[in-house]
């Protein structure tokens, strides 16, 4: 088996991580940075300072803050070329049903999960290069609806509209694709196990599942596997990447390491 870091598919150029200052993102960055990437983030908390890093402080959930965000991304790429824009900024909350969410909130999850990576993508896009890749992290509430998680729901399934969208609509040269990566030992998590069940009734499973969490490393792993070694055709699908598919685990997972998790 080969090294992360020894089939680079994507062009010469930056890559542009949104929600980089935790969990999965965080961990992607370490990644990146480590094979030689240029790496510019985008997160409310702004990255620690490292070596071939722009660390960018922006909120992305509301209409103000992301076009801050994106002039002030555009002074900082400065026509140089982006080789990837990776969508992974999110948010479960508001939780709980979705009609007794304020406007404002859902307005908020809209922003962050669906409308930041369209307007992201849309900016970016003429920075890239032949071969360039916008990369969206999904979630199975893109496909399905949970109770408790309408807001959530209502977002992703809007940003798997909007990766079929650029599909259609960026050119034909630039790559789009979502990924799943699964059930993630993150603060997001940690989020849902703390409601009272008794109002966020998923709260129990959540619980319950928490022996089965995957490591925030190893699925960043993954979407590194994903973004960087995967050819241009192979990336450029319209169903998701998703991490429980065993028939890519080969070639991700290293090499004499288990991945015992299951799909909830």
């Amino acid at each position: 088996m080969l090294a992360l870091n020894q089939l680079n598919q994507l062009p010469e150029g930056l890559v542009v991580v949104s929600g980089a200052s935790r969990g999965i993102g965080r961990e992607l960055v370490t990644l990146l940075l480590s094979s030689g990437f240029e790496v510019v983030t985008l997160s409310r908390q702004a990255c620690n300072p490292a070596e071939n890093l722009i660390a960018l402080g922006v909120d992305l959930s509301d209409e103000t803050g992301l076009g801050k965000a994106i002039e002030t991304l555009k002074d900082v790429l400065n026509g140089r070329p982006v080789a990837a824009l990776v969508n992974g900024a999110g948010a479960v909350e508001p939780l709980g049903a979705l009609i007794h969410q304020s406007a404002s909130d859902l307005l908020r999850a809209l922003c962050l999960m669906a409308v930041a990576p369209a307007q992201l993508a849309a900016a970016i896009a003429p920075h890239m290069p032949s071969g360039g890749r916008i990369l969206n992290m999904s979630s199975r509430s893109a496909q399905s609806t949970f109770q408790g998680l309408g807001a959530y729901c209502m977002s992703k399934h809007a940003l798997h509209a909007v990766s079929e969208s650029l599909r259609h609509d960026l050119r034909p040269e630039l790559a789009v694709a979502e990924l799943i990566p699964g059930e993630v030992d993150t603060g997001m998590q940690a989020s849902l196990r703390e409601p009272d069940p008794a109002d966020f009734p998923l709260a129990s499973f959540f619980r319950a599942n928490r022996a089965n969490l995957i490591p925030a490393d190893l699925a960043a792993r993954f979407c590194y596997w994903v973004l960087t070694q995967t050819t241009t055709e192979t990336f450029n699908r319209s169903e998701p990447w998703f991490i429980y598919d065993r028939a890519h685990q080969p070639f991700w997972v290293a090499e004499g390491a288990d991945f015992p998790y299951t799909a909830p």
